[in-house]
C-alpha cells in the first residue's frame, strides 16, 4: 500500500510537472511574442524618428528655396523698377525735345516771310530778326 501510495504521489508529481513544464513553455512563446512585439515597435520609433528627420530637412530645405525665390524675385522687381524709371526719363526727355522742336517748327512757321536775300537766322533766338552787314 505504501507502494501504490508513492507511485500515485508521484504520478501526482509528474503531472504537475507536466502542466508547469506546460505553462512554462506557453509563458516562453508569450515572451517571445512580447520581445518580437517591443523590437517591432522599437523599430517602428527608429523609422518614425527617421521619417520627422527627413520631413524636417525637406522643410528647412523648400524654406531656403522659399527665401532663395523671394531674393531672386526681389532683384528681379528692382531691376524692372530701374528700367521702368530710365525708360519714364527717357519718355520725358523725348517729350521735352518734341515739344521744344514743334515750337521751333511753330516759330519758323509764324516768322514774316523776308526778302530772299541772304541772312543769318539763329535757332533758338528769341529776339527781332538781324539786319544784314
Amino acid at each position: 500500500q505504501d507502494y501504490e501510495e508513492l507511485e500515485k504521489q508521484l504520478k501526482q508529481v509528474f503531472k504537475e510537472r507536466s502542466t508547469i513544464l506546460r505553462q512554462l513553455t506557453k509563458t516562453s512563446r508569450e515572451l517571445d511574442g512580447i520581445k518580437t512585439n517591443l523590437q517591432n515597435l522599437k523599430n517602428d520609433e527608429i523609422s518614425a524618428k527617421t521619417d520627422v528627420q527627413k520631413l524636417l530637412e525637406i522643410g528647412q530645405k523648400q524654406r531656403e528655396q522659399m527665401k532663395a525665390l523671394q531674393e531672386a524675385l526681389e532683384n528681379q522687381l528692382k531691376e524692372t523698377a530701374d528700367k521702368a524709371e530710365k525708360q519714364e526719363a527717357t519718355i520725358h526727355f523725348l517729350k521735352t525735345e518734341m515739344e521744344r522742336k514743334s515750337k521751333m517748327i511753330r516759330d519758323l512757321q509764324n516768322e514774316p516771310q523776308r526778302d530772299p536775300s541772304p541772312h543769318v537766322t539763329l535757332v533758338g533766338y528769341k529776339g527781332p530778326p538781324l539786319q544784314s552787314l
